[in-house]
């Protein structure tokens, strides 16, 4: 109990002396910047979080209004999501110094060559030109692949290597989603759709349009180039093509008439609410169940993924337990 009470006194010391270190001389975390959060004996500054966040800060200002109240709840997400992973980050890595870790330099040099050749054409003077421009030193980039490189091995060791799935637990989510397995009728679809007009002169010559393009469509003409020109949906740069289909994904008067027909065969003109249809089936493909044997490969990834992001979440919060986490 004394000795707890010690490290809690002794790192509000730290602290402090950080806040009085900053206030007189302008060291690494000065008043402008701040503390956003003190992890153990390590700090996090705000230039810390805003590295991480401003890119996702400057999407979502696009996104929104400026008065809107979402983008204000948005970027207190952002932030809370950033900082967590900052402060994941750093016990993770004092985990590893804690153990008397130590990473070669050979291996940082490695992933920093194999980043050049993968990125920049082998080229290393563009790699630090790059760095430059963003405010970085190479020395710093060293750091932050060693940092990588620790996360990976630490999150290897601690939770990968604990990940098993077995057939027994494979069969079981089988079982247990059967209904995920089951895929319906589906049909490949053209169309052409034609507008309804703003009033009902309009509407009848958007009637009498489709009526002449299936009356084309009947004596031969070409369903895809009279898609490119009269189509106003979506499709229509696209000659009309929707692409396979299943039932749930059409209004219903649209999916009665389309799974209706046999492939090569055109449906009546179909009116809606917005206007008016021709529809062509090129090929369907009957309802099917996915055996298990089949979905053996996607169940065994969504449970190992499932499996790790659990574990992982054990493993922080057991760091978090253990650890003096103060937020500013």
């Amino acid at each position: 109990m004394l000795r707890k009470g010690l490290e809690t006194w002794g790192r509000f010391l730290f602290v402090l002396l950080v806040l009085l270190a900053g206030r007189g001389t302008g060291w690494a975390v000065d008043l402008v910047d701040g503390i956003a959060a003190v992890v153990n004996d390590e700090i996090i500054t705000y230039t810390d979080l805003k590295k991480l966040v401003g890119q996702t800060e400057e999407t979502m200002r696009k996104a929104f209004a400026p008065d809107d109240p979402k983008l204000v709840e948005k970027l207190r997400e952002a932030r809370k999501e950033a900082l967590d992973q900052l402060i994941e980050r750093r016990l993770i890595i004092q985990a590893f110094n804690s153990r008397g870790g130590k990473v070669p330099d050979t291996y940082v040099e490695a992933e920093i060559q194999q980043i050049i050749e993968d990125q920049y054409g082998r080229d290393r003077t563009l790699l630090i030109k790059t760095l430059e421009a963003m405010g970085l030193s190479l020395e710093t980039f060293k750091e932050q692949v060693r940092e990588k490189q620790i996360v990976r091995f630490m999150r290897n060791n601690e939770v990968n290597r604990e990940v098993i799935v077995s057939p027994y637990k494979i069969e079981q989510y089988y079982k247990a989603h059967a209904e995920e397995f089951k895929e319906g009728e589906k049909v490949k679809l053209r169309l052409i759709f034609i507008k309804k007009g703003g009033n009902e002169q309009e509407t009848e010559g958007a009637r009498s349009l489709a009526q002449e393009l299936l009356l084309k469509l009947a004596t031969g003409a070409d369903f895809t180039a009279l898609a490119n020109v009269y189509s106003e949906g979506a499709e229509k740069n696209n000659g009309g093509e929707l692409g396979f289909v299943g039932r749930d994904s059409l209004r219903k008067e649209l999916a009665d008439a389309a799974f209706s027909l046999n492939p090569g065969q055109m449906s009546k003109v179909v009116e809606t609410g917005e206007g008016f249809y021709i529809m062509q089936v090129e090929e369907k493909k009957p309802s099917k169940v996915t055996s298990m044997e089949e979905a053996r490969d996607l169940i065994e990834r969504l449970l190992i993924q499932q499996q790790t992001e659990e574990l992982q979440k054990r493993w922080i919060q057991s760091l978090r337990r253990k650890a003096y986490i103060r937020l500013y």
